[in-house]
């Protein structure tokens, strides 16, 4: 990192160019190539045109909603599986819902790895009974907390590649965990 930090600093000293179109001046330059290092670290999309910080900042704010509306979200789906009495489905099918869409965002903002394919958990009508899908919402919620206590996004400074495959391939199941026991809510919200 510091050879190329010191590489930017002298390639843009050498030819005096412009940062954003500023003079050029060392506070601004390591301004600029912080931000961007920090971009990086976070392993999020550097918005391309950085003089508007306003959208950069949203989308800043969007992945940190999404991340903790995520965990919001998943608390209750556990609150209402875990609870006495009977299980509200259709409540659950909605939850699971906008889990998938929060994650799929997620996927969509953040820099990540591209996931390693697994095999796909085959959903039989057996799945589709109500014990299985507390079993199934109990594991489903192992990989949630799997991957909101990633070290990649506890510390900034971490930036480990297998790190942030395990970050993407707990994303990816969540998306399509989400969605399959979306389908099973509803299917247990029609029979109830």
């Amino acid at each position: 990192m510091n050879i190329v930090r010191a590489s930017i600093f002298l390639l843009i000293g050498m030819l005096g160019t412009r940062v954003l179109g500023q003079q050029s001046n060392p506070r601004s330059v390591v301004t600029e190539t912080n931000r961007q290092e920090m971009d990086t670290l976070l392993l999020r999309k550097p918005i391309v045109t950085s003089e508007d910080k306003t959208a950069r900042q949203a989308v800043l704010k969007q992945i940190n909603d999404d991340f903790k509306a995520l965990q919001v979200l998943e608390n209750k789906v556990m609150s209402a599986v875990t609870a006495p009495g009977n299980i509200d489905y259709g409540s659950l099918a909605n939850l699971m819902s906008d889990i998938g869409s929060k994650a799929s965002r997620l996927k969509t903002n953040l820099v990540l790895p591209k996931a390693e394919s697994e095999e796909k958990e085959k959903v039989s009508d057996e799945t589709s009974e109500a014990s299985d899908f507390r079993n199934r919402l109990i594991l489903f919620d192992k990989v949630v907390v799997n991957f909101a206590t990633n070290p990649i996004f506890q510390t900034a400074n971490v930036v480990e590649i297998d790190l942030a495959k395990q970050a993407s391939k707990d994303l990816a199941t969540i998306i399509e965990r989400s969605s399959d026991l979306k389908k099973s809510a509803t299917k247990l919200a029609k029979k109830h």
